[in-house]
């Protein structure tokens, strides 16, 4: 039953929004800045379009590697940080192949860039 009362909620505020913010100039966009990625996370999702299930990191100047479930499988990414993310197809920030997420950026699809399934480790530069 939660979960039916939280899209319950979602749809009423987003129908609210739709009636509203016009009223003030505002519009919404299909663009993922409503999205649940909360700021100052970057986020990778399994399927594109931002589907399946949502990761959340908080990358530093370290090397990360990713987590079981999302290692080797990112296919869309939201970065609500102010830096700059970059990503390697191999642990330890390895390998040859890699994806550079610019600050406040978001990309539904990896594979316009040849990408798809292929992250396993990150951190901001």
């Amino acid at each position: 039953m939660g979960m039916e009362l939280y899209l319950m909620k979602h749809k009423i505020l987003t129908a609210l929004a739709a009636v509203v913010l016009p009223a003030f100039g505002v519009t919404l966009t299909g663009s993922p800045a409503l999205a649940d990625c909360p700021s100052n996370t970057f986020c990778l999702y399994e399927t594109n379009g931002y589907a399946g299930t949502e990761y959340q990191f908080w990358p530093s100047t370290s090397c990360s590697n990713f987590v079981s479930g999302i290692n080797n499988d990112a296919n869309a990414m939201r970065n609500y940080r102010n830096a700059y993310i970059k990503m390697w197809d191999l642990p330890g920030c390895g390998g040859s192949t890699t994806y550079t997420a610019q600050p406040y950026s978001y990309d539904s699809d990896f594979g316009n860039n040849g990408f798809s399934n292929k992250g396993s480790s990150l951190k901001r530069i």
